[in-house]
């Protein structure tokens, strides 16, 4: 349903029309706003941005702080939420969803009083008695569309900044994770203005509106297909757009690296959120001198993790959807198919959407589990013969968000990673840096554009203006008139930029020169 700026309810409408394969799911009762609704969401949001910029930032990031600390209070039941809505185990939901908006806050603070406004440095003799700064200003009403997978977590990079930054934000968030979400941006309304942070329910559709609505910006998560259909709107429309698309990570797993560590990091990126991360790694590029070794202790790792519904005792949660699910077996399938090895795993466990840690071996890049996004509990291994055939695969992949090599050789990793067409590269560790404000968050080829986190996505959520301040008494030299005095300037300009000396000496006579000849043109 819709929620307003002031935390309350607004009248349930039409339920979210479902797929089959999604009312299988043990779906949240959701209700869709409605056009009238979501064009009220945004046009309050409107009126009440303006006053809300005017605010110093220390005063919007005390109430930010307020609010994010109000969140850690509160945190046992947004757990309850995000285990009720996608299976997410209680254990792993307090460190990747409940643990980090204060942070969040205070991070995004420091990178938003850093670049509000700066001063450029302007050569005096070129520009004598001038001075100028950039200022960002927020665009306004910031539109929002969230994907399931990390219902709150994937939230601080965007509305955090946004808010700080003076905007006001309509988030959709996804229709599998509407609570949580809501959660989220309702302990912001409380503590904000009415109609600074709204949430507008439903599904793709509602998106679609959202885009359509007379947002300012418009801020996309979610799939290669959807993405593309937000990034042409918002372009048709003239508003800026900030598209991440997926992502399908490899490691590549060099033969002189610490096996023990290397098997500890991979399965941990492999598996965290049940592998439903866009940072989560796939795909194993590994050197065949050790691969026989590599292949071995993931086995034994991978058959003692615990799975299901539990939660301390249990490492590996279910999906969180009967599409995921089906998405993780169809890739399972094609790949032994096609002369994939099963290690471990392959198949459903217990109930719901459960599905045990699967290794695959002798995978090849004829397979779905190599190309696309699987998304699950699911490590792909390619053998190579070494680094050069493993950098040759990524970068001719579909996705170009990360990737991370494992090696003692640091050094030679440095240079590999020059090499990969990737937006976060890593060594001996992997995608931790998506949560980390101060560090880009970016991805090339289908991956997408936009840019999150760091100063360089505040693009997204300010548009920067130039302010240039002329306490000259003297004219320009190069205002009209166009005489010999302006051309016998611009020769001595000439020679002083090449180093002559004779052109440096006349500069100040000439200058005095050409001044008189301006003003005695405009004298007449």
């Amino acid at each position: 349903m819709l929620h307003t700026g002031n935390g309350k309810a607004a009248r349930p409408q039409t339920p979210v029309r479902l797929s089959p394969v999604d009312e299988a799911a043990p779906f949240p009762a959701v209700s869709a706003a409605s056009q009238d609704e979501l064009q009220r969401a945004v046009t309050t949001a409107r009126v009440a941005q303006p006053e809300w910029a005017s605010r110093p930032l220390e005063e919007r990031a005390r109430l930010l702080e307020r609010a994010a600390k109000a969140m850690l209070r509160d945190r046992n039941l947004l757990l309850h939420l995000v285990k009720e809505e996608m299976g997410k185990h209680e254990v792993e939901s307090l460190f990747t969803e409940a643990l980090g908006p204060l942070d969040a806050v205070k991070a995004w603070h420091k990178i938003v009083a850093r670049s509000q406004s700066r001063r450029v440095s302007l050569n005096p003799l070129a520009f004598p008695r001038k001075r100028a700064r950039v200022e960002m200003v927020p665009r306004g009403v910031i539109g929002i569309i969230a994907p399931w997978n990390f219902p709150v977590s994937g939230l601080y990079r965007s509305v955090v900044p946004a808010l700080l930054s003076g905007n006001a934000v309509v988030l959709k968030p996804s229709e599998y994770t509407p609570k949580s979400s809501a959660w989220f941006m309702e302990h912001f309304a409380r503590e904000l203005p009415h109609g600074i942070a709204t949430v507008v329910q439903g599904d793709g559709a509602v998106g679609a509106a959202l885009v359509d609505s007379g947002i300012d910006a418009c801020v996309f998560t979610g799939s290669v297909k959807a993405g593309g259909r937000v990034r042409v709107r918002c372009a048709e429309l003239g508003i800026p757009s900030s598209i991440e698309m997926g992502g399908k990570d490899a490691a590549i797993v060099l033969g002189d690296c610490d096996l023990d560590r290397t098997v500890m990091g991979i399965t941990h990126w492999a598996l965290s959120n049940a592998g439903q991360a866009c940072g989560a790694i796939e795909v194993a590029y590994v050197e065949e001198r050790i691969a026989d070794e590599f292949v071995a202790r993931m086995r034994s790792a991978w058959e003692q993790l615990r799975t299901g519904p539990g939660d301390d005792d249990v490492e590996v949660a279910p999906l969180a959807n009967a599409r995921q699910l089906a998405v993780v077996e169809a890739h399972v399938e094609d790949a032994l198919k096609k002369g994939a090895k099963l290690v471990c795993g392959g198949k459903r466990t217990g109930r719901g959407f459960g599905h045990l840690p699967t290794l695959l071996d002798r995978c090849t890049s004829s397979m779905d589990v190599v190309r696309e996004e699987t998304f699950g509990p699911v490590l792909a291994v390619v053998r190579v013969w070494g680094a050069d055939e493993a950098v040759r695969a990524i970068n001719a992949a579909k996705y170009g968000l990360g990737a991370s090599i494992w090696t003692r050789d640091v050094a030679r990793a440095e240079r590999l990673v020059e090499r990969l067409d990737v937006g976060v590269a890593n060594i001996n560790t992997h995608a931790f840096t998506g949560a980390v404000p101060q560090l880009p968050w970016s991805g090339t080829r289908a991956t997408g554009f936009g840019v999150a986190n760091s100063e360089l996505s505040l693009v997204n959520f300010c548009h920067p203006k130039t302010v240039a301040i002329d306490e000259a008494d003297a004219p320009e030299p190069f205002y009209m008139p166009f005489d010999a005095t302006l051309r016998q300037l611009g020769e001595a300009l000439v020679k002083a930029q090449l180093g002559e000396l004779l052109g440096a000496v006349k500069l100040p006579l000439l200058l005095r020169r050409r001044q008189k000849r301006i003003r005695d043109f405009f004298r007449r």
